[in-house]
């Protein structure tokens, strides 16, 4: 009789155990098709314009669409972060300053700041005390366009003022109960290594098993006010020693204050407020930071999103990008 029993539920267990073999190669076959026609549209559009967009007396139109999505961007985070009882704070910096600043720096960086007054966000413009310390031979820029390790120190010390100044702010809302994802930033988890760059120089880079910049995991329930720091190179500092770059630095000076690096390379605005949506939040941060420059409104581009976007999306041009595209040299 056990032995019936056993045959009767046997093509059920089949059944569940071909269905979720099925979803596995369902899911499998997705993401070599995503991957196919994302690789197929780099191919076809391998060139990643900068400045260019400038220009060209075409790009006006292009310009404006790619100022729209960062603005569309930059809302949907603010949704989110006052959904969740967070304070959001935007720190506009960038290591090119003064006579070296680009033209999408020129442009881009009122625009950003006007788009925060506009929609109340507090925001801290740090380019002109960069261009400042320039000017007195503090030597923030670094190859590639990241800051050295003065530049980076002028950042921390800025950023002190930001620490200072939402000191008190908590973040009342209580985080609903339940799992919480197992990394809160997109880098490399558990990363200790020894990069050799430009002249042989070497930098120590470490993130921990939560996908962030940091030397130590961030434990729950919380006990510390926590900053949560989102942004591209400017703030994950990849040419920089683990205590060389500005989050390491603030922690040092506010052991009080739980202080999250949860930078990434080549990401967008639209990137930022996914990972918030999906990682961040669950940091359950009284305050986040999201350090950018003009240059994050030129990312938007298609062919920057189709090589560097998180999200499993293809980005087809818009008749505007297309355009533009067809007279890039």
């Amino acid at each position: 009789m056990k032995i019936t029993k056993a045959l009767i539920f046997l093509p059920a267990i089949l059944v569940l155990l071909v269905a979720g073999s099925c979803s596995n190669d369902k899911k499998k076959l997705g993401g070599l098709t995503y991957d196919m026609a994302r690789k197929s549209l780099n191919e076809k559009y391998p060139k990643l314009p900068t400045d260019e967009i400038f220009r060209q007396a075409s790009s006006g139109r292009l310009y404006n669409e790619l100022k729209d999505r960062y603005r569309r961007g930059l809302n949907d985070l603010a949704i989110e972060t006052d959904r969740d009882g967070a304070k959001l704070v935007v720190v506009v910096m960038s290591p090119d300053v003064g006579r070296a600043l680009s033209l999408s720096n020129t442009s881009g960086i009122p625009y950003i700041v006007q788009l925060c007054n506009t929609m109340g966000i507090d925001c801290l413009d740090m380019t002109p005390i960069l261009a400042s310390q320039h000017a007195n031979s503090t030597g923030q820029s670094a190859s590639e366009g990241n800051f050295s390790k003065g530049g980076a120190a002028v950042v921390a010390e800025q950023l002190s003022y930001l620490m200072l100044t939402y000191d008190c702010f908590k973040n009342n809302k209580k985080f609903p109960a339940g799992p919480k994802p197992e990394t809160f930033g997109d880098a490399e988890p558990n990363k200790k290594e020894v990069i050799d760059e430009e002249k042989g120089v070497k930098y120590y880079l470490t993130t921990n098993s939560q996908g962030l910049r940091m030397d130590h995991n961030v434990t729950f329930p919380k006990k510390k006010q926590t900053i949560y720091f989102m942004g591209n190179a400017q703030i994950y500092s990849p040419l920089l020693d683990d205590n060389s770059i500005a989050t390491h630095m603030l922690q040092e000076k506010y052991p009080a204050k739980e202080i999250i690096n949860a930078g990434y390379l080549n990401y967008t605005i639209e990137d930022f407020a996914g990972q918030y949506v999906e990682k961040g939040r669950f940091t359950e941060p009284d305050v986040v930071v999201l350090c950018t420059s003009g240059e994050d409104i030129l990312s938007n581009f298609f062919t920057q999103r189709n090589r560097f976007a998180r999200s499993k999306k293809i980005y087809k041009p818009s008749p505007a990008e297309e355009e533009f595209y067809l007279h890039l040299n």
